[in-house]
């Protein structure tokens, strides 16, 4: 959904090849996982946990970029189905909902996040202060695309 939002463009076929690049750096991104998995986590002090989310975010990355990468060559390649995919991807309620459904996690999202800070606070302050960071860069991101925004349209 994300990289529909962000790589729709006017000329359809433009923003396929567009996802398409996308998902190979997703490949990449992936890929480096694995190799970072394989060759420096067997002779790291990490924990079970740390070398599971190497394998495990390394596994789900890749996976996505695959499934990505062969709907966008399916799309590039079959007139028919891009067509119907055009329409759907342009269609004014499509979007709206897009657009709502990514607002609505966002405030979902924000205050679970501060909520959580109450509960981490006792137990790990790491935790809380890396909570908080994250919260604040989204107050940051926010403001500034807001600026942006309201500038541009």
């Amino acid at each position: 959904m994300l990289m529909k939002l962000i790589l729709c463009d006017d000329d359809f076929e433009k923003s396929l090849k567009l996802r398409r690049l996308a998902a190979l750096a997703f490949l990449g991104v992936g890929l480096v996982g694995f190799a970072c998995y394989f060759l420096l986590v067997p002779d790291s002090s990490l924990s079970d946990y740390a070398q599971g989310f190497y394998l495990g975010a390394a596994g789900g990355i890749t996976a996505g970029a695959v499934i990505l990468l062969c709907r966008v060559q399916y799309l590039l390649r079959h007139p028919q189905a891009q067509r119907r995919a055009r329409i759907k991807e342009t269609d004014e309620r499509e979007r709206t909902v897009v657009r709502s459904a990514f607002q609505m996690a966002g405030v979902v999202t924000f205050f679970s996040a501060a909520g959580a800070l109450f509960v981490l606070l006792p137990f790990s302050v790491h935790a809380f202060w890396a909570l908080f960071v994250v919260i604040i860069f989204y107050s940051l991101a926010f403001s500034l695309s807001y600026g942006i925004l309201e500038r541009r349209l």
